[in-house]
């Protein structure tokens, strides 16, 4: 059993390593993660197939030398690269700013423009309901005052 650990961690490694490459082609420096995910993909293949061939043969005493360690090595060093490769790559590739800036003052123009329209037709329908409701002397010409004398 303990003959399977390090080829299971090895491919834990480069599994991991594959996801999170694969994570940060859709992320804004996608072009910079399809080299790193090819070779993510081609040592989590020699990964799996090292595993596939120690459980085919008939389990031995367990090997610690560098060939047998080697490759978990391999695969930990790949794995805090990609890691390394991200945090260096938001460091350098700064957001749009300029892009980022004008998608926020249109979200804040368009609700501003909403917030003025509501207001405006708040006054109007106020300056409506007044000058229906208004109590006003009639402009008939017929009509006069009683209390208005001759």
């Amino acid at each position: 059993m303990i003959v399977y650990i390090i080829p299971i961690i090895t491919l834990l490694l480069t599994f991991m390593a594959l996801l999170a490459s694969l994570r940060f082609i859709f992320s804004r420096q996608g072009l910079y993660w399809v080299f790193p995910a090819l070779i993510s993909l081609i040592l989590f293949f020699l990964d799996l197939q090292t595993l596939l061939v120690v459980g085919e043969d008939e389990p031995q005493a367990v090997d610690l030398s560098f060939q047998a360690v080697a490759p978990l090595m391999l695969a930990a060093l790949w794995y805090m690269m990609i890691i390394v490769f991200h945090y260096a790559l938001k460091k350098t590739i700064v957001e749009n700013s300029f892009e980022n800036d004008s998608v926020k003052n249109r979200a804040e123009a368009e609700y501003l423009e909403k917030y003025e329209a509501r207001i405006r037709r708040k006054s109007r329908r106020q300056r409506m309901e007044r000058t229906e409701n208004s109590a006003s002397v009639p402009s008939v010409p017929e009509y006069r005052d009683p209390g208005e004398r001759e």
